[in-house]
């Protein structure tokens, strides 16, 4: 993306502090054993499903409807070298694995929006203290806000790739 164009990229960081008080809060939560996230969760998955939100009526750009932009994210993990399944049934990983998109978009002032876009990886994940399975655990995430006009849907869907991007290189590095 060059700088003159109108999207702006905003990863979502916390500061330090916000970081610090729920742990120094949460003293009863030491016991508790880590989750780990990321791309050791991607392991011995033979593959993932797709599941895209519905796209916000604020953002109407051809480029960012449903169906284009999760054909795009099909297409970017294809190419990848991924294997992507159409349903639950053709899975055959107990995990039930799915790349999920989700985008939002608040209006600001004048001819912006804020947009929230989020790609998860979703799995089922069993439970250490009851033994039962949990479904829909999000294992891996990448998420941003960026304020975009009318007429970034192209960047805007571009961002979303590039998070699947970072998903696919976290998934070959396990693979």
């Amino acid at each position: 993306m060059t700088p003159d164009k109108t999207v702006m990229h905003v990863p979502f960081r916390a500061s330090v502090l916000s970081l610090l008080v729920p742990l120094l809060c949460a003293v009863e939560a030491s016991a508790q054993p880590f989750v780990p996230t990321g791309r050791d969760t991607l392991r011995g998955l033979p593959g993932v499903e797709i599941a895209v939100e519905d796209v916000p009526p604020e953002l109407p750009q051809p480029e960012l409807a449903t169906s284009a932009l999760r054909s795009a994210v099909e297409q970017r993990l294809r190419a990848g070298g991924l294997t992507v399944y159409a349903t639950q049934k053709a899975n055959p990983s107990d995990a039930k694995a799915y790349v999920y998109v989700h985008l939002n978009a608040v209006s600001l002032p004048g001819q912006l929006h804020a947009v929230a876009i989020q790609v998860h990886l979703r799995q089922t994940v069993r439970s250490v203290v009851t033994s039962a399975m949990i479904v829909n655990a999000m294992t891996w995430e990448e998420h941003t806000v960026a304020a975009a006009s009318a007429a970034d849907g192209a960047q805007l869907r571009d961002l979303v790739l590039e998070m699947v991007d970072h998903f696919v290189a976290d998934w070959r590095a396990v693979h």
